[in-house]
């Protein structure tokens, strides 16, 4: 997609961990709070708005150490998506099982794991979230093929 950089669009860098287990792939998401501006009590993905001058690699590693209490490593840019209020670059990040046991949830009441099916039927989780999940989950399969 494309960056517009004068968009008056929120820009946003997200991260979604994930791991495979017996051929699913297993998204690690965050239950938004319910007095947040963005999506309250819903489910989403960890990170924030990129600030003025901050490239999205710079965003998503402030704000997944201010969200997570970590340094994100291996991670990789899976695209940016260009919505009708934000435009996002998606960052996913394979991470072991044991996962949300490593990490400290700071913003929102707690993180998840989901199945794919769980996701897709999740009534807490956007379409827009929905269709970025989709597009990891085509990714991942063809990587483990």
């Amino acid at each position: 997609m494309v960056n517009n950089p004068k968009s008056s669009k929120r820009r946003v860098a997200t991260l979604i961990p994930y791991f495979v287990k017996n051929g699913k792939v297993v998204v690690f998401l965050q239950r938004r709070s319910k007095d947040v501006k963005y999506r309250p009590d819903q489910f989403g993905f960890f990170g924030g708005g990129i600030e003025a001058g901050e490239t999205p690699e710079q965003t998503l590693i402030r704000e997944i150490k201010e969200e997570l209490s970590i340094q994100p490593q291996n991670y990789e840019f899976l695209e940016q998506y260009e919505f009708d209020v934000v435009i996002s670059d998606v960052f996913i990040m394979e991470v072991d099982e044991d996962f949300k046991d490593t990490v400290r949830v700071n913003e929102g009441p707690y993180g998840r794991y989901f199945t794919g099916d769980e996701a897709m039927n999740e009534q807490r989780l956007t379409d827009l979230h929905k269709k970025i999940l989709e597009d990891l989950y085509n990714i991942v399969r063809k990587r483990k093929i």
